[in-house]
């Protein structure tokens, strides 16, 4: 799996198929995405009816193969297929695939084309590959006549979270924007307050390193480098590339985005600089650190007491603003396999277990939150978890995704080197993009042949 997550989703694979996506090398976390950690444990889904149910025996009503990934959020769905099965007599068969060879084998199997899933769960750093393989069946005709699932209750910049090429290709399976989080503890002791800038989260970092009673904060500078590099990057007002796939990355927005992530390592604890995605929510949730930005995915962890040393202690915040008013956002997609023998069953088991009923439901199995207008806006589930009101994306932010190529696997990979060079002192900080920027152009280039 990817992070243990409450799950970025995200490590940075490669895929090396037919696609002509070509890395040099593969980083990965050890864990996401979802790896960003839905955290806790399923609900149980019980059957009032007593076993299948009045339509007979599971199967009846024919069967569906359902491809998932390792994480709370295949937990979670696994927890409705009992009462799914009673309810309709269709068969669920679920097999699951480690993040690490999971988009590899599901791109393969779409290529020999005979139907070997009807429904399968993908990270969204993977939609512009399988977009590009005609490897999904858009779903806006279904979600145009669906009710149940009702696409309205989520903003406009989260409708367009599973869509390629103006097409719907996955459904939102875990809504995880970056914010801040914060020792409440510490702060309060301080005087300080969240930051509303990254100039005053910086700030905030250095009180704390100052007090001495804890490092100012950690932030992902080892192999998931490029997770909080970009967010500084569009935060700071830059791009990583032009609207012709020209790399931009050595722009002054972005040199002042990469001085400013390399100044944090001057606040932040001995041995950041090798901390990867899962390293900093359970370094943040087991030592002494002020703050941290991260993905809202790994949440789950606060209330896992083998996880957090410090309860009741941990608040949550919007990221600071920069330049820019930008929303990192990532999390899981899932959806029907082009080639699906029985794509409209898949639709009706996605239909039902993601549909707004299901909801709140959904939440309580353990899975990573998925940031409906209803589950953001519900008062109790708030009051029960804080950080949902952090979900509700307004329209006024630009959100930002994983770059929609296919090529991002290996500019993932290209870019940690280069950062890594930078935070490690080889280059400074303008050489160290200028080469950058250098690599990512053939990388870019290839993007369209």
């Amino acid at each position: 799996m990817r992070r243990r997550q409450p799950t970025h989703q995200f490590v940075a694979i490669c895929i090396a198929v037919a696609l002509g996506i070509a890395a040099t090398g593969c980083g990965s976390d050890g864990g996401t995405a979802d790896a960003p950690a839905d955290g806790g444990a399923p609900a149980e889904t019980t059957d009032d009816s007593g076993g299948a149910g009045e339509c007979g025996a599971a199967g009846d009503a024919g069967s569906i193969d359902v491809f998932l990934i390792p994480s709370p959020s295949s937990t979670s769905i696994q927890s409705f297929i009992p009462a799914f099965e009673a309810e309709t007599c269709i068969e669920v068969n679920v097999s699951e695939t480690p993040y690490g060879e999971a988009h590899q084998k599901q791109l393969l199997a779409y290529e020999q084309g005979d139907g070997q899933f009807d429904v399968a769960q993908f990270d969204n750093t993977y939609l512009a590959a399988f977009g590009a393989a005609e490897a999904m069946t858009p779903l806006d005709d279904y979600l145009a006549d669906s009710a149940a699932y009702d696409i309205g209750d989520f903003t406009a910049g989260q409708q367009d979270y599973g869509k390629y090429a103006g097409q719907t290709l996955g459904l939102t399976l875990s809504t995880e924007p970056m914010i801040q989080w914060f020792r409440t503890d510490l702060y309060d002791e301080l005087g300080l307050e969240p930051a509303a800038t990254w100039e005053e989260y910086y700030d905030n970092a250095k009180v704390i390193s100052d007090a001495g009673e804890a490092d100012g904060t950690i932030m992902g500078f080892g192999s998931s480098a490029s997770w909080w590099w970009m967010t500084l990057v569009w935060s700071f007002g830059g791009q990583l590339y032009d609207e012709d796939l020209n790399p931009t990355v050595n722009s002054p927005e972005a040199v002042a985005a990469t001085e400013y992530f390399k100044s944090l390592l001057d606040v932040a604890p001995d041995g950041a600089i090798s901390a990867n995605g899962d390293d900093v929510t359970f370094k943040f949730l087991s030592e002494p650190i002020g703050s941290m930005v991260q993905y809202s995915g790994y949440y789950g962890f606060v209330d896992d007491p083998a996880a957090n040393e410090f309860p009741g202690a941990i608040g949550t915040a919007l990221m600071p603003l920069g330049e820019a008013d930008i929303t990192h956002l990532a999390g899981w997609n899932i959806g029907v396999p082009a080639d699906s023998k029985n794509a409209d069953l898949g639709w009706k088991f996605l239909e039902y277990v993601l549909g707004k009923d299901n909801a709140k439901a959904y939440l309580e199995s353990g899975a990573a939150a998925i940031g409906r207008t209803s589950i953001t806006s519900d008062p109790a589930l708030v009051e029960r978890f804080p950080y949902l009101e952090l979900l509700s994306i307004p329209d006024s932010s630009r959100i930002e995704r994983y770059p929609q190529l296919k090529v991002w696997p290996e500019m993932d990979v290209t870019i940690v080197q280069e950062i890594t060079n930078i935070l490690t002192g080889e280059n400074d900080v303008q050489t160290g993009l200028d080469k950058l920027n250098d690599a990512l152009g053939p990388i870019l280039a290839a993007e369209n042949s």
